[in-house]
């Protein structure tokens, strides 16, 4: 029977003479990184953990879909579902080849503290680079009674059980921001409703369907100069220069009251390391572009251009700051 192979196999290759075999072993060696020399050859994907118009993908569109510089076409699937997780786990499958690559937000480790999830945030991933940060901003109708953080908390108070808050999904900032909140102004009985995307969150606000939410800041914020919403602090570190009269959380509330999400991309875990370095330095290119980086910093982003390695220690440092939160303030899944 003839061989039907398209390589050589380990008795052919001792068939051939000593510095042939050396030969075609050292080009058999160098095939995998003529192949990271060509990446990419074809179109790339990013899962996005959030439906369209979200905070999420506004900013994955603006920046991790300018990938187009590499040459190739790129593709952006929002693939949702439970506050993100239905896209972790894909991206979390994928294959490592640097072709499907994964865009989310802080979720990626607030979400384990609140429940079994089916992906590592460590072990699954491999970090390209942090985008972006962005603080939450507590926002109220505009007509609301509320004209400071007191003056909710004694609403809340007047009326056990009867003010709800909105959130964008369980596990993201505006759930946590809300969940502080209850707990530092003496444990309020107030209602959670989680809303399948942000923009959802934001509109149930301005319908007056709920009390208060906490978008964040470039969702809420048109809705604050419309003047169809009323801020009352934002969660920074620092008052936020688009709002100056608008008073920090820490400064509100409580001194330890600060809470931002990040926004960033990531691919499997086995990437290689060239296709990661590769990625990264393009994303750090695009963040430097005026026409990306302005929009940004317009709607209150601190853009963040990070190493892989920084980006890998926000999450190790993140996962245990949002899990030790999720089980001080017995956040639940609602």
């Amino acid at each position: 029977m003839r061989d039907q192979s398209h390589g050589p196999t380990q008795d052919n290759m001792k068939l051939l003479p000593g510095n042939i075999r050396a030969w075609l072993a050292s080009v058999l060696l160098t095939l995998p990184l003529a192949a990271l020399a060509d990446y990419p050859d074809r179109i790339i994907h990013i899962i996005v953990a959030f439906p369209a118009g979200s905070a999420v993908d506004l900013v994955a569109r603006s920046v991790a879909g300018r990938l187009t510089s590499l040459g190739q076409p790129v593709v952006i699937e929002n693939k949702v579902g439970a506050s993100g997780n239905i896209g972790h786990e894909l991206a979390a499958r994928a294959p490592k080849d640097g072709y499907t690559l994964l865009f989310t937000a802080t979720q990626l480790v607030g979400n384990p503290g609140l429940g079994k999830v089916n992906y590592d945030p460590i072990k699954d991933f491999a970090p390209i680079s942090l985008t972006s940060r962005i603080p939450a901003l507590l926002v109220v109708p505009a007509d609301s009674p509320a004209k400071t953080v007191n003056d909710l908390i004694a609403m809340a108070k007047a009326k056990p059980g009867a003010l709800s808050y909105a959130s964008g999904g369980n596990g993201g900032i505006g759930h946590f921001s809300g969940e502080l909140l209850k707990a530092n102004g003496g444990n309020l009985d107030i209602v959670h409703i989680p809303y399948k995307s942000a923009a959802e969150q934001v509109m149930s606000v301005v319908s007056n369907q709920t009390a208060f939410a906490y978008p964040a800041m470039q969702l809420g914020l048109p809705q604050v100069k419309a003047g169809k919403l009323r801020a009352l602090a934002v969660t920074g570190t620092n008052r936020n220069e688009l709002l100056p009269d608008v008073p920090t959380m820490k400064e509100a509330m409580n001194p330890g009251f600060v809470l931002e999400a990040w926004y960033g991309l990531l691919a499997p875990a086995g990437t290689a390391p060239e296709i990661i370095a590769k990625l990264n330095a393009e994303i750090v290119k695009i963040l430097r572009d005026p026409a990306v980086r302005g929009p940004l910093v317009e709607s209150s982003h601190d853009v963040v251009a990070s190493t892989p390695a920084e980006f890998a220690l926000t999450i190790r440092n993140d996962l245990k700051l949002w899990g030790d939160l999720a089980r001080k303030l017995d956040v639940k899944v609602d």
